[in-house]
């Protein structure tokens, strides 16, 4: 079953409704749309038009997501002197908009121009968030601990958690973090505190 993107959808989202809208499970799509060798990551967009049938360059124009690159780097460019405020109106235009809000509700809703909503929908990266100097000492798995745990101690493998993260609990998380969690947590290895600035 065809269905369209949303302008300024993420990737991860419009998988899960072609996956939901065709009966399937969004981890299987997402797999297929990843493609060999790992089958896990960042979805390929020219996979991603070949089982939509829509071409790149709609899908391009449509995802939010669509021209970060596959693997994690570092693209500076004019978006990195955004200022925090305008970083936070693009990331609630977009939020909105994966809603299915149209252009004019979005620009009646943040009281800014229809080019503003559509330079926040279609810019091809998002406004870099400020880097704090601090410490993180929150991991990425934080939020899914509580899931992830339960199904570590049924001795699931981490393919069958990431899995049931993504169909069950609509929850996308990096394979790579996962793994290394599920590996640390079967092993026992605690990482070290960090340190107190």
């Amino acid at each position: 079953m065809q269905v369209r993107p949303h302008l300024g959808e993420t990737t991860e989202n419009y998988i899960r409704r072609l996956a939901r809208a065709n009966h399937l499970k969004p981890s299987a799509l997402h797999s297929l749309a990843c493609g060999p060798p790992n089958w896990t990551g960042k979805p390929r967009l020219d996979r991603l038009a070949a089982l939509t049938g829509r071409p790149v360059a709609h899908l391009e124009r449509a995802l939010s997501d669509a021209a970060v690159p596959r693997r994690r780097t570092t693209v500076t460019n004019w978006d990195e002197r955004l200022p925090k405020s305008v970083y936070l109106l693009y990331q609630a235009i977009r939020r909105n908009a994966e809603n299915g809000w149209p252009i004019r509700r979005l620009a009646e809703q943040h009281r800014v121009s229809r080019h503003v909503v559509r330079r926040a929908l279609t810019a091809s990266l998002p406004p870099a968030r400020q880097r704090v100097k601090s410490y993180r000492r929150t991991p990425v798995i934080a939020s899914v601990r509580h899931l992830v745990d339960p199904m570590i101690s049924q001795d699931m493998n981490p393919k069958a958690i990431w899995a049931v993260l993504m169909d069950d609990h609509n929850v996308s998380i990096s394979f790579s973090t996962l793994n290394a969690y599920v590996a640390n947590q079967r092993t026992g290895y605690r990482s070290p505190t960090p340190p107190i600035c």
